[in-house]
């Protein structure tokens, strides 16, 4: 009975993946009946079979015998190799040629007959990405869509031996991030998602006396967790996870009266996994600059925040609406590696600051530009969107003459 439920949950868990895709009126429904091969949800095939032999024993020999009926669970995949060549590339961004003439110098000589591709970042990423499906299998977890899984096309360094210049080709997916926060600037902020983060890595010290508009929310979600944690019912369990969750909520205020943050809404940055922000040769930094390329138009941002390990290919909801007007939570504008994303390592200006998009345009377009980049190529010009703070009008008090 304990077998046949694991096999339902596991089989629910796969179900219930997917990249929240609104239903096509023409997807083939299958019947009801029995398959040997099932497509999930979430883009995986299962394969089912049984298998049986002859014992030697008696039935109630035999159901006291653990390996007399389970189930074994293999997940199969196939990690792609990373895009090299001009045809590769541009197989996912066609413009690539006409948008960066200098590409086809920059990329590595052909591997021999016999060697595979390699490419140090890429392959980081894709250990991440089997050592993350071997923790969630192993769970029970949620497995990734097939697109999150094969979310990046190649990622390659880059240099141009005229100028010098260096950059990261990554061609990916665009996931939305909508995260960050910043009570000097008037905007309005659009928590998309549960696991919004009210701070970005990119952040600068505030300038005004105005209170981030997260505080309140949680300061009062702090008070909830202190609350249950003077409760004596509370179990060891309950008790070291509230109390983490405090120290937590108690950091995160320190911040945001510290600081101010980047805000997905409203600032054209890019996210970035970890590993490729490691103090390495080739690696980037927060707050280097960064060029988005998709159907011909540049779009110059930042790496404004921390990715997962496992994933990459995610811009601030202000780069996924200006690609797609209808990005959001449940809408990401693309799920094939169709974007190129060039970063450029060490390009960084510091300290941080507040955005200031003109500036931002000017660095990206000079970057480009020593990168070898077509001055053809249409760019997306980046307006504020934050609003004047209304005036307090001083009150009269009617009593005074």
């Amino acid at each position: 009975m304990k077998i046949r439920k694991l096999f339902i949950l596991m089989l629910t868990l796969f179900l219930m993946q997917g990249c929240h895709k609104k239903k096509n009126s023409l997807e083939t429904v299958l019947p009801r009946k029995s398959y040997e091969v099932i497509k999930m949800a979430n883009g995986a095939l299962v394969e089912s079979h049984v298998t049986s032999k002859e014992g030697m024993n008696d039935a109630l020999q035999t159901s006291t015998t653990p390996n007399s009926y389970g189930l074994d669970l293999t997940l199969h995949v196939t990690v792609p190799a990373p895009a090299m060549t001009m045809k590769a590339l541009c197989a996912a961004t066609p413009e690539l040629a006409n948008a960066l003439p200098t590409l086809k110098e920059m990329l590595p000589p052909a591997p021999q007959e016999g060697v595979k591709n390699s490419s140090l970042f890429y392959s980081r990423l894709f250990e991440n990405k089997i050592k993350m499906l071997h923790y969630q299998l192993s769970h029970l977890g949620q497995l990734p869509s097939r697109e999150s899984l094969f979310d990046c096309q190649t990622i390659l360094p880059l240099t141009n031996t005229t100028t010098q210049s260096t950059a990261i080709l990554v061609q990916a997916i665009m996931n939305v991030n909508a995260d960050g926060s910043d009570g000097d600037r008037n905007l309005l902020l659009e928590k998309l998602s549960s696991t919004y983060q009210p701070q970005t890595n990119y952040r600068w010290p505030k300038t005004t006396s105005r209170p981030n508009p997260n505080i309140n929310e949680l300061r009062e979600h702090l008070a909830l967790v202190q609350k249950s944690l003077s409760d004596e019912k509370i179990t060891p369990e309950q008790k070291s996870r509230l109390a983490l969750e405090s120290s937590s909520l108690q950091s995160t205020l320190i911040e945001l009266e510290r600081w101010s943050f980047l805000v997905g809404s409203a600032d054209p940055f890019i996210v970035l996994p970890k590993f490729m922000l490691e103090k390495i040769k080739d690696g980037a930094s927060i707050g280097d600059y960064a060029v988005v390329l998709y159907q011909g138009i540049l779009y110059p941002a930042i790496v404004g925040d921390i990715g997962p390990a496992s994933k990459i290919g995610e811009a601030s909801l202000r780069i996924c609406r200006a690609i797609d007007s209808q990005s959001s939570e449940t809408h990401r504008p693309l799920s094939a590696p169709h974007v190129s994303y060039f970063i450029f390592p060490g390009s960084k200006d510091y300290p941080f600051q507040a955005p200031d998009y003109s500036h931002w345009s000017e660095r990206c377009h000079e970057l480009w530009k020593n990168l070898g980049g077509s001055d053809k190529v249409t760019w997306h010009e980046w307006e504020k969107c934050d609003q004047p703070w209304p005036e307090i009008q001083p009150q009269i008090n009617p009593d005074i003459s």
